[in-house]
């Protein structure tokens, strides 16, 4: 999203309230999500699907869409250019639910990332309808639950599956050194890298690179910094083994013969092991899945299975809060209650065991096949 332009969405169940925010003026656009959805653009007369529809510059403010149905819509704006938009440059609006519109999530089979978006692994409504089926989000004060809430522990569950399986599952972008090349934190960069440093042995015998993030959406740039010949640009001439997070290097460096520094090393009593301190590689890639749709089925699974562990301990104590049983007598009649609940076991106990030992199984059989093993020897 365009920090100098902002799009929120509010739904009224029959209208939608936009608000528009930075620096105009702008087009501005809506889609309702579904098969083949296309966005429309803003008109005189309002939203319009025709393709001859002029659309109409606008300034920030509020804006009404009273034309809704029953469905998910989402919204974008971006501000008046001279050439065709690219998606990148819109901003986008989070998703709103109009009417009588049923859960959304994966397990519905209804839900895509939005354009121009990465999306989410899991959605609140896949946690709530299917793998927290039926558990009471609102607790015995009434509080409820929010969208936002779910979201975090989402958010949390991803990062912990990515650690587990030592891979890297929501898109971001690697570059080597951006502070000293004037790149901005999430503007530009999102993980700093350090260069990666040259093994002569290694290279002579596989011409391999392992990435430290995988796997691999998109390499950009990989580059040889010598002492000898300064940068060399080898990306052509790399092919990225993605799943893996592997560069196999068509191109070798260059020997140690054919510079002036082979004469120095050949004389001098370390020999060719003094190379490797004088040769390493810049890496910029893009790791991770290219959107949430692209992630594996067993992964998304691992991840609604880790957040549904957090999420049944908070909310069980919620429901019922350091309770354990209770009785009651009056007049020869007597009743008593008596929960799974105690001082170690929590209330949705039963399910958080059987989710942990799942995923712990999950875990065990697929982090030596998902992610690269570290190996090392003295």
């Amino acid at each position: 999203m365009d920090g100098n332009n902002v799009v929120f969405a509010a739904s009224l169940k029959n209208k939608v309230v936009i608000t528009l925010s930075g620096i105009g003026p702008f087009y501005f656009e809506r889609l309702k999500q579904g098969h083949g959805a296309k966005w429309e653009p803003w008109t005189d007369s309002g939203f319009s699907s025709e393709e001859t529809a002029t659309p109409l510059s606008v300034s920030v403010g509020d804006f009404l869409d009273n034309r809704v149905e029953t469905g998910v819509y989402a919204y974008r704006s971006v501000p008046v250019m001279k050439d065709e938009p690219k998606d990148t440059d819109y901003s986008y609006s989070n998703f709103v639910r109009c009417g009588e519109a049923g859960p959304i999530g994966w397990s519905f089979g209804n839900y895509t990332p939005p354009p121009g978006q990465w999306g989410e692994i899991c959605t609140p409504d896949d946690l709530r309808y299917t793998w927290i089926f039926g558990t009471d989000f609102k607790a015995t004060n009434g509080q409820i639950f929010t969208d936002e809430q779910i979201l975090y522990y989402i958010e949390n569950a991803t990062a912990e599956i990515e650690r587990r399986l030592n891979i890297t599952i929501r898109k971001k972008r690697v570059r080597c050194n951006p502070k000293e090349r004037g790149y901005v934190k999430g503007r530009d960069y999102d993980i700093e890298d350090a260069v990666y440093d040259f093994k002569l042995s290694k290279i002579q015998r596989y011409g391999v690179i392992a990435t430290r993030y995988h796997p691999i959406c998109e390499l950009h740039r990989i580059e040889q910094l010598s002492r000898i010949v300064g940068k060399k640009d080898i990306t052509s001439r790399t092919i990225a083994d993605k799943r893996k997070g592997l560069l196999k290097l068509l191109e070798r460096p260059l020997r140690q013969s054919e510079t002036v520094r082979g004469i120095q090393t050949a004389i001098n009593m370390y020999g060719s092991e003094t190379m490797s301190q004088h040769l390493f590689y810049e890496i910029d890639y893009d790791a991770g899945f290219d959107s949430a749709a692209d992630v594996p089925h067993d992964i998304r699974e691992a991840v609604s299975k880790s957040a549904a562990i957090a999420l049944l301990n908070v909310i069980g104590d919620g429901l019922m809060s350091g309770f354990s049983s209770s009785s009651l007598s009056m007049d020869g009649l007597s009743e008593s209650f008596s929960s799974t609940q105690c001082a170690t076991s929590a209330y949705f106990g039963a399910r958080v065991k059987v989710y942990q030992d799942e995923l712990e199984k999950y875990v065990n059989e697929n982090k030596r096949k998902l992610g690269n093993l570290p190996m090392g020897s003295l």
